[in-house]
């Protein structure tokens, strides 16, 4: 009988040992796999980068960058073709998202948030312009509406699903009217400036470069803005499939960002002759509407504020019917990657 004990124990302590060299193996084949998971994910990429944006003085900082040949430079070398889209708001540039043909885009916090809601997996991984001065409320010229309580009854165009939608209801919210209690009139921003000056709608709620264009050629003029009402973030946003397969594209698409803002924010004057160029817009507009931009891409504290007022109000008016995590839409690490804080 002992003679078999000892055996046993011989052969348990035999196995263990096998099991744990196997075990120790398996490890060692794992800690293989997964640095060369990494080393691989770190050199994927794309064949090409599909970014879409606005023409117009908001979206100064692509604008920049694309007319200096920043991208090209940034992602030539790698064989990598950067393609750009122009769309006339956020909402269609967001439904082209939805037919994967955008990487990256620059929208308003409520078409990403709307985006989210509806199962597009973006991330919004930094900010291109923010503001209190970049939306606001215009009317004709000789117009009797002085002020949002004024807009009682009244024909009010905006873009739905915009920044400006989201505006305009805080405006009948300031003043204790609703949305029922004016006629709202769905339309793209140029075909806003044409109604205005066709008196086919009252007033609208729009943004640069739109606002100082109506004021430009005279056909109406602004009578407020969302001081007081919402500060306007608008977001960098990157598909999160893209961002997944190539972080280290994402951080050198921010860090081309990152050159913009600084570079902007010095040169002004440069700057506006980059967007006249890119969008046919005239100098005199655009100086006047850059005087109410703030170029900042980090994601303030400020930022993440206002965007999750924006959800919630979104959620208690039923424009999105299910809820949305403020942290699954915003993603800092890129930003911060680079040093950006």
């Amino acid at each position: 009988m002992r003679i078999k004990k000892i055996v046993s124990i011989v052969s348990l302590v035999t196995l263990s040992a096998f099991l744990l060299a196997g075990c120790g193996k398996a490890n060692a084949q794992k800690n293989i796999n997964d640095k060369s998971a990494a080393v691989q994910a770190k050199s994927e990429k794309p064949e090409k980068i599909k970014i879409g944006y606005q023409p117009g003085v908001n979206h100064t900082l692509l604008i920049a960058a694309k007319q200096q040949g920043w991208f090209d430079e940034e992602f030539k070398k790698d064989g990598i073709d950067v393609q750009f889209e122009s769309f006339t708001s956020g909402p269609p540039m967001i439904e082209a998202f939805a037919g994967n043909r955008l990487d990256i885009g620059q929208v308003g916090d409520q078409p990403a948030i709307q985006a989210k809601a509806n199962g597009i997996d973006v991330k919004a991984i930094g900010v291109y312009a923010s503001g209190y001065e970049l939306d606001g409320l215009v009317v004709p010229n000789g117009s009797d509406i002085k002020s949002p309580k004024d807009l009682k009854g009244k024909k009010v165009g905006f873009t739905v699903g915009s920044t400006g939608h989201r505006l305009l209801y805080l405006y009948l919210q300031s003043v204790g009217l609703t949305p029922k209690d004016v006629k709202e009139v769905n339309l793209q921003p140029a075909d806003i400036k044409t109604a205005l000056a066709s008196k086919n709608i009252d007033a609208a709620v729009t943004w640069e470069p739109w606002i100082s264009t109506v004021e430009f050629e005279g056909i109406g003029h602004q009578i407020a803005d969302a001081t007081n009402l919402k500060f306007n973030s608008n977001f960098i946003i990157v598909t999160n499939s893209f961002a997944k397969k190539y972080p280290e594209i994402v951080k050198r698409i921010v860090k081309v960002y990152e050159r913009a803002e600084k570079w902007t924010n010095e040169n002004p004057d440069k700057a506006v002759d980059l967007v006249a160029k890119d969008t046919g817009m005239k100098k005199e507009i655009l100086s006047k509407a850059m005087k109410k931009e703030h170029f900042d891409i980090r994601l303030t504290d400020e930022v993440i504020k206002s965007a999750s007022d924006t959800i919630k109000t979104l959620r208690e008016t039923n424009t999105i019917r299910k809820d949305v995590n403020i942290n699954d839409l915003i993603d800092n690490s890129y930003l911060k990657s680079i040093g950006v804080k």
